[in-house]
């Protein structure tokens, strides 16, 4: 009888798999998803780092509504190459760190639901810095909606600017007409 009942119980216990079945109907279509851009561009030409703070605002547009989820990437214009014969533009993700003779410089950022507030800090006194570091930037500010950055479409916040126009699905933007070639 105990015999019996173990092996009962055992056979209750193994997984059999039988043939596989007819596929089952579809199932309804699922609700739509944001249509258009997936997040904002912006420009600013002829930003100017100044003594003392060495800091910049850039207002976002009074008729755009950021939302508190929302993340920046910030990209400053670091050159323009001769591409084939096209002017290609060098954008560099803040923040920034560059070795200069006098020390190390960085340039970074923060963001709020209103703007942008660009900045400058050194380990040296940064009056000894030239225009070449600090005069005539051009800055994009992308805006990424929270909903999008916590999809797992993006990895990191390390992100090219031509990867994040991709990803984005950011408008194309003229060349600025001036630019300086900046440090590497």
């Amino acid at each position: 009888m105990i015999i019996l009942a173990i092996t009962l119980l055992s056979s209750c216990n193994q997984e059999t798999v039988g043939p596989m079945g007819p596929e089952g109907p579809r199932g309804p279509e699922g609700p739509e998803g944001p249509q258009g851009e997936s997040g904002y561009v912006f420009e600013w030409e002829n930003v100017n780092f100044t003594a003392p703070d060495y800091d910049y605002y850039l207002s976002l547009p009074d008729n755009f509504e950021s939302l508190s989820s929302d993340v920046a990437l910030v990209y400053l214009l670091w050159d323009v190459v001769d591409v084939d014969g096209v002017g290609t533009e060098v954008w560099r993700q803040i923040p920034q760190t560059i070795l200069t003779e006098a020390g190390t410089l960085q340039y970074n950022y923060d963001f709020t639901m209103n703007d942008v507030r660009l900045f400058m800090e050194a380990d040296f006194d940064m009056s000894l810095l030239g225009a070449l570091d600090t005069d005539n930037w051009v800055v994009r500010v992308v805006i990424v909606p929270g909903n999008f950055w916590n999809s797992s479409r993006v990895a990191s916040r390390d992100i090219s600017y031509e990867d994040a126009s991709a990803l984005f699905g950011l408008p194309d933007l003229a060349t600025p007409t001036t630019v300086l070639a900046r440090r590497n």
